[in-house]
């Protein structure tokens, strides 16, 4: 991925030709088809007709032309208790969406990445607390901004640590209000190449948005976590993740540049029009997912499907190991789902944590407290999602892990997440 791509993953081109939507036509799967075990939902405390009502609800979201497409899944006690596919690949040549359909999951590569650095964490090769410039010198002496077009000198350095929890100060570009550093980021982004040293050399040369450590801002700080890894594995991103992630756990689907003989699978993302009709922005036939990838983005760079990221999330369910291979340990996950941010203030950003009782871990969003989610749930569930509007939960408490894929830009408007999220947890009767 281009990390000018990268940088404004969010901004949405108004690129493609308008499309109608006739989602009626679209036929329901409510059985489970995954290679992962399956039970019917009352074998795990869960109400068939309340997951129904809920398929029901994801659906109105296409049938009314609001989305092309969403796939649904969940895990309880080990076991597929739903998976749900409805809608279109693409709603202009109405080809139906497959059950291995692939989508574009941009931050739902995070995780995945943050678990890859984890794992060399326990071969010993870094501590949490290492300076990043140990292993990239270039960002041995930063500069802050604070204001009025001043810098001052980093007082400490960036820690790996700060690269997993969205504390280094980086950003992604956009600022609330808008400041000079986000002009320079986008500046950086044309020096910024095709590899992800050349992102860690130009990255290197923008003022931070805060002193590292002393806030929480959404950022390419796991990009960094990703061209670290190549750094301290030897290996380049994409050769380490399928050698020590995907294939381990058979994730075949999941890649950052999509084969050919699997262009077929890949759909059309959207955007909406000032009339609320969708409108592709990345159709397969012209997608720089299915060209030659060299940026390998540990922020967002990943492509997967339903079945493959299920794999990933009994993964987490089981505390780091799946059908007898296990990645990381329990003590280490226990780690990363931890409050790292507690006491941290939000420091801008569109994204804003730690708020409404959800702190960050070291790669995870994490609930620590119930009542101010708002929001059905248990403390200690943790997860993230992608800018087209995926979204995973992993809930050690309800041994339950809940899945949404879909493929709109922006898609908070819409407000799909919270409702999917809600409509999981009431259908929990046990």
């Amino acid at each position: 991925m281009k990390i000018k791509s990268l940088l404004l993953t969010f901004v949405i081109g108004l690129l493609g030709t308008t499309v109608g939507l006739l989602a009626q036509n679209a036929i329901p799967t409510l059985i489970p088809t995954t290679s992962l075990p399956s039970a019917a939902p009352e074998a795990v405390g869960m109400s068939s007709a309340r997951l129904k009502m809920m398929a029901t609800k994801m659906h109105e979201y296409v049938d009314k032309g609001e989305l092309a497409n969403v796939q649904t899944a969940i895990i309880r006690k080990g076991k597929v208790v739903h998976f749900d596919t409805y809608g279109f690949e693409d709603v202009d040549s109405k080809d139906p969406l497959k059950e291995n359909s692939i989508f574009r999951i941009y931050s739902m590569t995070k995780p995945i990445v943050s678990i890859g650095l984890m794992m060399l964490y326990e071969e010993g090769k870094f501590q949490l607390n290492d300076p990043l410039h140990k292993y990239a010198p270039e960002f041995k002496d930063m500069q802050v901004y604070v204001g009025d077009g001043k810098m001052e000198a980093a007082k400490q350095p960036i820690r790996i640590v700060d690269v997993l929890r969205h504390t280094t100060g980086f950003g992604y570009g956009w600022g609330f209000p808008p400041n000079k550093v986000d002009s320079l980021y986008k500046e950086g982004a044309k020096r910024a190449g095709t590899t992800n040293r050349a992102f860690l050399k130009a990255m290197s040369t923008l003022p931070l948005y805060h002193q590292p450590g002393k806030g929480w801002r959404y950022s390419v700080s796991t990009d960094v976590a990703g061209a670290l890894l190549e750094l301290i594995s030897g290996q380049p991103l994409d050769e380490y993740l399928e050698e020590h992630i995907l294939n381990p756990l058979g994730m075949k689907d999941t890649h950052f540049e999509v084969p050919d003989e699997k262009d077929e699978r890949f759909i059309t993302n959207y955007t909406h029009k000032k009339d609320g009709s969708l409108q592709a922005i990345d159709h397969p036939s012209m997608s720089k997912y299915c060209k030659e990838v060299t940026m390998f983005s540990g922020g967002g760079g990943l492509v997967s499907t339903a079945n493959d990221y299920l794999r990933f999330c009994q993964m987490l369910l089981n505390k780091g190991e799946l059908n007898g291979v296990r990645l990381i340990s329990p003590k280490t996950l226990e780690l990363m789902t931890g409050d790292h941010t507690k006491n941290t203030p939000h420091a801008g950003g569109p994204i804003v944590l730690p708020a409404k009782g959800t702190a960050f871990g070291l790669g995870f969003s994490v609930t620590t407290d119930l009542a101010a989610t708002e929001m059905l749930g248990s403390e200690g569930a943790y997860g993230w999602g992608g800018a087209a509007g995926t979204y995973f939960r992993i809930d050690p408490k309800e041994d339950m892990a809940i899945l949404m894929m879909i493929q709109v830009m922006p898609y908070n408007h819409l407000q799909a997440r919270e409702k999917f999220h809600n409509l999981v947890y009431q259908a929990i009767v046990e």
